[in-house]
């Protein structure tokens, strides 16, 4: 029985292998995959036909959401992964626009807090708990807040309607006194009849002076108008002290928790750079705010002392045009040596007044006060200082010419560091011994 069982299971083993097509089993049909590039176009066509037929009551949550719902399985595809970040940049880009109105008292509050931080550390360093030294800091801000529009602004804002107002007679007043001076009898000289200067004078030229003057100081003093328009809209005279005050008492919780959402292989470089960005922004941020009242108080003062009319204004305008470098000097000599020439007394004596007032505190600034308050960090390239005064005066106005200075150095600081890191990825690794 053995033999004859071995002798079958041979049989079938030779047949099987002299005939396999009959023992083959028969093949199992795969389903067809479609391309995930196919899946992944008409999504996004399908995606933006049901955007444009709900239009009227689509939000950009919903369709922020649907997007990164309809990507996360596919999150690996780097063009996948990169509109996936696309999308959350634009989404808080505009979320951030939206609320921007009520995030302006926050956001005022605690660049306040940033600007007095140094002043409650120094009293914390002095035995002050961190509570008592935020509201001592808190308190005597904002007497001085109260004091200024108590005492500064309205006569500020009566000497700048008085200056609006004056200037129709400044322009009269200096065309009479082109009319009546020699420079007719100059222009005779060269031909030029005397009656068709003075029509051109009080046609032309006077129209035009009056509408120059007039821009000039609305744009130098719209300024302020702006300031306070704003101010009154967003800042609630109980709300920013308090909120100012939390953040200065939690300054040092409130930077720890910032670092911990960076991720540890990069937040010893991230805490590096944040401390370098602190010491240029910080320091030129609060320099510059001490240099302009210093140099704001003192016009208006010599001002003043001078007999210059409007002195206040004229000194409110020097101290915001401290900010704007060249610019800010010219555009408040100009203009005080205009109102100079009207006010009175002895022209002369005063025009060359107000020219030594405003160049020795240019020379004062330049060897004494920009030194010791602000430092050094922030030396720009006076050609580089010039095209960054021009460009974002020409993306963002006036406002483009106030942070000119400190964005340019924190670009510059950005450079440096990159090129930075990319030396050190260049420098070949030293090989350890054996």
């Amino acid at each position: 029985m053995a033999k004859r069982s071995t002798r079958k299971s041979s049989v079938r083993k030779n047949v099987t292998a002299s005939n396999p097509v009959a023992v083959t089993p028969k093949p199992i049909l795969q389903p067809r995959t479609v391309p995930e590039t196919v899946i992944l176009v008409t999504a996004i066509l399908l995606l933006v036909v049901l955007g444009y037929s709900v239009q009227p009551i689509v939000s950009p949550f919903l369709l922020v959401g649907s997007l990164l719902y309809l990507l996360y399985p596919m999150r690996e595809i780097a063009l996948v992964s990169r509109i996936m970040w696309l999308s959350v940049f634009v989404f808080a880009f505009w979320f951030l626009y939206s609320i921007l109105g009520l995030l302006a008292p926050f956001i005022l509050a605690f660049l306040i807090a940033y600007i007095l931080n140094p002043l409650v550390t120094a009293l914390q360093q002095r035995g002050f708990p961190r509570w008592a030294s935020s509201l001592i800091t808190v308190v005597i801000s904002l007497g001085i807040v109260v004091s200024v529009f108590l005492f500064v602004v309205p006569p500020a804002i009566q000497q700048f309607n008085g200056i609006l107002s004056g200037i129709s007679i400044i322009v009269r007043d200096f065309a009479d006194l082109l009319k009546s001076g020699a420079i007719f009898e100059w222009l005779a000289g060269y031909g030029v009849p005397v009656e068709t200067a003075r029509e051109i004078i009080s046609e032309q030229i006077s129209p035009k002076l009056e509408n120059l003057l007039t821009i000039l100081f609305e744009g130098v003093f719209g300024f302020l108008t702006g300031i306070s328009t704003i101010a009154m809209q967003f800042i609630n005279a109980v709300i920013i002290p308090f909120l100012v005050f939390y953040i200065l008492m939690d300054f040092p919780v409130i930077t720890q928790r910032c670092s911990a959402f960076v991720p540890k292989h990069r937040r010893d470089r991230v805490i590096e750079l944040a401390r370098k960005v602190d010491v240029l922004i910080g320091r030129y941020l609060r320099g510059a705010i001490t240099v302009a009242i210093i140099q704001g108080t003192i016009s208006a003062t010599a001002l003043w002392i001078i007999g210059v009319k409007f002195a206040l204004v004229l000194g409110i305008m020097t101290g915001i045009l401290n900010f704007i470098p060249y610019v800010g000097l010219i555009t408040s000599l100009v203009v005080s040596s205009i109102v100079a020439i009207f006010s009175g007394g002895p022209v002369v004596i005063k025009v060359v007044a107000v020219v030594a007032v405003y160049l020795s505190q240019k020379l004062l600034e330049a060897t004494l006060l920009a030194p010791k308050i602000i430092g050094s960090q922030v030396g720009l390239h006076p050609v580089l200082l010039i095209l960054c005064l021009l460009v974002f005066g020409y993306f963002l106005g006036f406002v483009g010419l106030l942070i000119a200075v400190p964005a340019t150095a924190l670009i510059i600081a950005a450079v440096q560091e990159w090129e930075l890191r990319r030396k050190e990825s260049q420098e070949p690794q030293p090989q350890q011994a054996l």
